[in-house]
């Protein structure tokens, strides 16, 4: 995962970070307001939490630049976290159930009934 944080370019804005996340494939935004008292230090805005939500990191780039200023070559040093760290092949969750039982033979999820 890469994380940049930018400058913001409003008094009621404490902090942006833009970046890429390998486990979701996706490239990501957060933005946190002074007003911010969360206790999980979630925050106050954000894209690119899901699975591939965000491929193309112009939009990230036109979402952080409602709160911060963007750099110049932000979009290569994107695209460059994305070409350093790849993207897995399948969700990190997926991953994890599958290595939970290393004997057992990984689970096929074309197979399993879904429940809705």
């Amino acid at each position: 995962m890469s994380r940049h944080e930018l400058e913001p370019s409003a008094d009621n804005v404490s902090c942006v970070f833009v970046g890429w996340e390998a486990p979701l494939g996706t490239f990501f935004a957060q933005v946190y307001l002074t007003t911010n008292d969360s206790e999980c230090d979630a925050p106050d805005f954000e894209r690119g939490g899901d699975l591939m939500e965000i491929t193309d990191p112009e939009q990230v780039i036109k979402f952080a630049a409602q709160y911060a200023r963007i750099p110049a070559d932000l979009a290569a040093t994107l695209n460059a976290d994305a070409a350093r760290e790849g993207m897995h092949e399948m969700p990190l969750a997926v991953q994890l159930m599958n290595g939970i039982e290393p004997e057992r033979e990984a689970i096929n999820w074309d197979e399993v009934p879904i429940p809705f």
